[in-house]
């Protein structure tokens, strides 16, 4: 940037990772302001010399729209408005367009409240309003008049939040959630907001629309970035206490409700026995009346407590999570009392539903409104044959394990899957069609797990399947879905991203839903994102082939034909090659990397006896080459895999990286 003034050339207006490429005469020149734009700048160039095209290019300089319009009346000559009396959602929801209306084409748009707007007469109107109970909690319609007034009218409580991040992806904005690792995130912040360059745009009626969600609350362990499921992330864990974004009205899943809580439940005479994880491997007797009556004292205190500051029932106190300890079957109580029950119900789950139904009952004849949760989980998957739940009660059901692994590579509804194996979904459907029988319509929510706990070397090859599932789930009146993840690998940022977009609309089409896929490599990725689409491409043919298998409990080979991978292991390196060649930056660089170790890890695997065991020379080259890179990437990576401490290609991969 110093030197751009002997060339008459100004960088101020770049954006930090901004560059131009000019030629003067023989002399082809790269300016940046900053080192980033400078790195770009080259490899921007190397590639257009490699092509053997070089011509002028400016990236990233100024506001990346031009120009925008609404109806043809420029953005300029708009206010923001709502109402005098306007919900927090609301406000947020003006405040969040102002900005990124701002951020796109540099006009500011102000906020009035209605009164505000009758005070004056020469602005246009974008307006946002909400309590549109059609429209349901998170709904919303957006419309451009004739006269160019812009509307997005939300549902009951949030739509309009979610209507504005949808307006935004018509200015081009995409926003792209990113894991944490470590403390760490893979995806930097700028990656997880991206804005597509035009010249000009115009909101016209072609884009009125009404969406309601297919799922109507969707949260997940990752954080999210003003995508359609950032208000329900916060909301999940703290469903009362986020005014910020207008959280009410929801039921979130239950969490161990009972367990994060039980210093506050069982003290005193349970001091010393549940006052702790697992303490003498019980979960609390829920046949010992005594300890119902502490867990009625605690639903009563919950309840008093909150409607003492001020909550309102059916708006900010809408539920009580009594859910079990976390743990399988040994951890019952093993006393007569509880196991008559288990034998009378043929579930453990017969003791916990007839505590959850007491509590329930109270809470109908105390106040009525507010509803009970509780885990269909390890030990409670199956409905009762005596108790069902009442009218208030809100299973959480777990497709994980319980006598079973849930397969990952199918369907949740069961339908492709092996029932005399193991790793099925046809028990935990059969289990979950069995609650719905038995809930009142809506009363049924569920815990989803697109995560790998045992495997970290690479991502479960499920990145189909997850739209069959939310498909199943919309089909089957999924009130809420709440998506547990604990990827390592860069991959597990698009397991969020599509089921996240699966659940908001289970209706899109499988070529819908592979093109967000794509624009998330492209976006993440830049010019390389088409080389590991192919990659994942790869990843999800294996997968199909290897029948039945669970991405919690599954080892590598397990996951993935090694037959196909090694069939394919050329065309897997040379993909990996050419997405190398096209970073465009240092940064992207070790994005590629990070994600195509996996890969790298497979092939190694897949080709390890045939190349290097059996192999001539040229061969084990090769797979001692393919090796090499894998160890180096994951050596130098956050990911937590142990690794020898040397690279030695006699270390049979398959022994140490499962």
């Amino acid at each position: 940037g110093t030197d751009a003034s002997e060339y008459d050339v100004n960088v101020d207006t770049l954006e930090s990772d901004g560059f131009f490429i000019r030629s003067f005469g023989r002399e082809d020149v790269l300016f940046a302001k900053t080192s980033e734009g400078l790195d770009r700048a080259v490899r921007k160039y190397a590639k257009m010399v490699e092509a053997g095209a070089v011509a002028d290019v400016t990236y990233h300089e100024g506001y990346r729209v031009e120009r925008l319009t609404i109806a043809g009346n420029d953005i300029s000559e708009y206010a923001i408005v709502r109402a005098d009396d306007a919900s927090p959602c609301v406000s947020t929801a003006s405040g969040e367009l102002a900005s990124y209306i701002e951020k796109t084409c540099g006009a500011r748009l102000p906020e009035l409240t209605e009164s505000e707007y009758a005070a004056q007469d020469a602005l246009r109107r974008i307006e946002i309003t909400e309590g549109d109970e059609s429209l349901g909690d998170e709904g919303f319609t957006i419309t451009v008049s004739d006269d160019g007034t812009l509307t997005v009218h939300g549902g009951k409580y949030r739509g309009s939040l979610f209507g504005v991040y949808d307006l935004l992806e018509n200015l081009g904005w995409r926003f792209i959630a990113g894991q944490r690792l470590y403390d760490t995130d893979i995806i930097p912040d700028g990656t997880r907001e991206y804005l597509y360059e035009a010249e000009h745009i115009d909101l016209t009626s072609a884009i009125n629309r009404t969406e309601v969600p297919s799922i109507g609350v969707r949260g997940t362990t990752f954080r999210s970035v003003k995508f359609k499921d950032a208000i329900c992330v916060e909301n999940h864990w703290s469903p009362v206490d986020n005014p910020t974004y207008g959280a009410y009205g929801i039921i979130p899943v239950a969490c161990h409700g009972l367990q994060n809580d039980h210093s506050k439940i069982f003290s005193g005479e349970f001091e010393g026995v549940y006052n702790g994880l697992y303490v003498d491997g019980r979960q609390p007797c829920f046949s010992d009346e005594t300890v119902l009556e502490a867990i009625d004292a605690y639903v009563e205190s919950y309840v008093q407590t909150r409607l003492d500051a001020n909550f309102e029932i059916g708006k900010n106190l809408n539920c009580i999570d009594l859910a079990q300890w976390d743990g399988d079957e040994y951890y019952f109580c093993k006393c007569r009392s509880c196991e008559k029950v288990f034998r009378e119900e043929g579930t453990h789950c017969g003791t916990v539903l007839r505590m959850v139904n007491r509590e329930a009952a109270w809470l109908k004849d105390n106040h009525p409104g507010i509803k009970v949760t509780f885990l269909a989980y390890v030990g409670t998957s199956e409905v009762p044959k005596i108790t069902k739940p009442l009218d208030n009660v809100v299973p959480s059901f777990c497709f994980y394990y319980g006598g079973y692994f849930t397969c990952s590579n199918h369907c949740i509804s069961g339908v492709d899957c092996d029932a005399s194996s193991v790793v099925n979904n046809v028990t935990p459907a059969k289990n979950f069609e069995d609650w719905i029988s038995v809930v009142s319509p809506g009363n049924i929510t569920v815990w989803y797990y697109p995560l790998i706990l045992y495997n970290k070397c690479h991502e479960a090859p499920m990145l189909r399947v997850m739209l069959d599932d939310m498909k199943y789930l919309a089909d089957h009146s999924v009130s809420t879905a709440y998506f547990c993840s604990e990827s390592q690998v860069l991959g597990g940022d698009l397991l969020m991203y599509l089921v996240m977009n699966a659940a908001w609309n289970a209706d899109m089409s499988e070529d819908e839903y592979l093109a967000l896929a794509r624009e998330w490599f492209d976006i993440v990725f830049g010019d390389a994102g088409g080389e590991l689409f192919e990659l994942a491409m790869f990843a999800e043919r294996a997968g199909d082939l290897a029948g039945c298998f669970s991405a919690i409990w599954a080892s590598s080979p397990e996951s993935v034909s090694y037959d196909y991978i090694a069939l394919h292991a050329s065309q897997i390196w040379d993909a990996y090659k050419r997405a190398v060649a096209l970073a465009d930056s240092a940064e992207t660089l070790a994005m590629i990397e990070q994600y195509a170790a996996q890969y790298l890890f497979m092939i190694s695997r897949a080709c390890y006896d045939e190349m290097y065991v059996n192999g001539d020379e040229a061969s084990r080259e090769t797979l001692v080459k393919w090796y090499a890179e894998a160890y180096r990437i994951t050596k130098s990576s956050l990911l937590p895999v142990e690794l020898p401490e040397e690279f030695d290609p006699d270390d049979d991969p398959r022994s140490w990286t499962s």
